[in-house]
């Protein structure tokens, strides 16, 4: 190390102290370094329950246990994908397209269709709710739902119309 020399024109010895400058221990958990978080376990664990959440709010048949696999890839999936692609577009839109890295223009398509693909296993798409609909029977308990959504709404447009009738025969 003798006769090193830094970039200050200082000589560089081995018994040489730090020059005078300390910064604390980063603490475990912190999120200094994060820019948009698809690449941090905690907030996309944060994300993910909340999308477990919502989901098996919406769909409880992904609460089966042949679900558990397809869910946890979606619940991660999902966060990661909005998370790089609100980064990426905000980016692009104060910055400019060309400061956004290459590589993050791939991880977010690729975070994007791995997305899609697990939310298909999860039967979030029309193919794959179908799919999923025919295999657990549930297409009959489906149908008996619309068909009752769509009474209810015939049922509705016809109270508006008899209230319209009443309007213009009495008023």
């Amino acid at each position: 190390m003798t006769g090193e020399i830094r970039r200050d024109s200082t000589p560089v010895t081995e018994r040489q102290p730090a020059r005078g400058y300390t910064w604390p221990p980063f603490e475990k958990g912190n999120l200094v370094a994060v820019r948009h978080g698809a690449f941090s376990n905690q907030l996309v664990g944060e994300k993910a329950s909340r999308v477990r959440e919502l989901l098996l709010e919406r769909y409880p048949y992904l609460a089966d246990e042949a679900f558990v696999e397809a869910l946890e890839r979606y619940c991660r999936a999902e966060p990661r994908a909005v998370m790089l692609h609100d980064y990426v577009m905000e980016k692009a839109e104060t910055e400019g397209v060309e400061a956004v890295p290459a590589y993050l223009w791939a991880e977010a398509r690729g975070a994007d269709g791995n997305a899609a693909r697990f939310g298909q296993d999860c039967g979030l798409d029309p193919t794959g709710h179908a799919r999923i609909a025919r295999d657990l029977g549930l297409a009959q308990t489906v149908r008996r739902h619309q068909a009752a959504l769509a009474v209810e709404r015939l049922k509705a447009e016809g109270s508006r119309l008899a209230e319209l009738r009443e309007v213009r025969t009495n008023g």
